[in-house]
């Protein structure tokens, strides 16, 4: 008897969604042979607004390292020449910037540098990620020849002239040769060089 009940209540289900259902035999509009066509109902998609949370990331219309950043420009850095040795000041709100960047903190006399001249200077050498002090002495740097150690002294130094000093920021391809072992190869490097000679 129960089999008997539970048949009868699927049945008067099945004829239910029946009666539910259109029929294809219903007249339409469409002429023989057209198919409906379902037209989506528009759909609305909202983002999400950029965090501006201006903490470490972007203080000053920079964003940080790994977002969509601004690499940061010669003037961001900022350099202390009242010590015997300058001290070098690295901003964290923008990118380390993947070209060579360079800015006269004294212009100098005397004709520029050019791709054959010979320049002599007292450098100090400082590591981007940490701000320290990574290398300091005197070179003579002949930018017509190989690069040596540091492979952006070329680029980095045409156009001083003597008496002037430079920073000039090198991206790691341009810092310390990977063959030089240094510990500071494949970083951004800053460099404050003051020419004691151009020829």
């Amino acid at each position: 008897m129960r089999k008997a009940g539970k048949i009868l209540i699927a049945a008067a289900a099945a004829t239910a969604l029946a009666a539910c259902s259109p029929s294809l035999q219903e007249p339409t509009d469409q002429q023989a042979g057209e198919q409906n066509t379902h037209t989506p109902a528009p759909v609305s998609v909202s983002e999400s607004p950029a965090s501006d949370s201006g903490d470490g990331a972007d203080g000053g219309g920079h964003a940080g390292a790994g977002d969509d950043t601004t690499a940061c420009a010669a003037d961001d850095i900022t350099v202390d020449n009242a010590a015997a040795e300058p001290r070098v000041e690295i901003p964290r709100d923008c990118a380390a910037p993947a070209q060579v960047l360079t800015r006269d903190l004294e212009p100098g006399s005397g004709a520029a540098a050019t791709p054959q001249s010979t320049v002599q200077l007292d450098y100090t050498v400082v590591g981007w990620s940490d701000g320290s002090v990574a290398d300091s002495g005197t070179a003579s740097i002949d930018l017509s020849a190989s690069a040596g150690e540091i492979e952006g002294w070329q680029q980095g130094l045409e156009g001083v002239r003597q008496g002037g000093e430079r920073v000039v920021v090198l991206p790691p391809d341009l810092g310390y040769a990977e063959q030089s072992g240094n510990p500071l190869a494949g970083e951004n490097l800053v460099v404050v060089a003051e020419v004691t000679g151009v020829a």
